[in-house]
């Protein structure tokens, strides 16, 4: 099934701040709809990490991967909201700097939660311009639609 206009918005949404309108297009989902949005979120996640962490084709030093994790952190409420070894390594798998192996012992929650937090660190940090999130969404939306086609 492919990526539908309201999980579009639903991301854009999250993306941009305006939770009160994340949480209500989240919640006109059903357990289906709700999966793909997930679906979508870790496309973008990935996407993120590659605009974020890949500079000429190749990843980034650890250090500043570390360096931005602890950024996400202090932005948060309770920097213990973001555990720094989950996201590390995340992050570190989506630019191939890690196996997908390095995620087990990760619980999906886990790795869900986190993927989302590091999401917005990441899309806030790149400071897009309206059309530049745009198509940061389209390819987010192309990549999910191409790994379930």
């Amino acid at each position: 099934m492919p990526v539908t206009d309201h999980q579009i918005a639903t991301l854009r949404a999250q993306l941009t701040g305006r939770i009160d309108e994340h949480r209500r297009l989240l919640s006109q989902m059903d357990i289906a709809t709700a999966n793909q949005y997930l679906s979508l979120a870790t496309a973008a996640f990935f996407e993120a990490a590659l605009r974020r962490f890949v500079r000429d084709g190749s990843p980034v030093d650890d250090a500043e991967i570390i360096e931005f994790v602890t950024s996400v952190r202090l932005r948060l409420g309770d920097p213990d909201d973001l555990d720094a070894q989950t996201a590390e390594t995340l992050i570190k798998i989506a630019v191939e700097k890690s196996p997908v192996e390095a995620q087990n012992g990760i619980s999906a929650d886990a790795a869900n939660g986190t993927r989302i937090i590091l999401l917005s660190g990441m899309v806030g940090d790149l400071d897009l311009t309206p059309d530049q999130l745009e198509e940061f969404l389209n390819a987010a939306r192309r990549m999910t639609d191409t790994a379930f086609a």
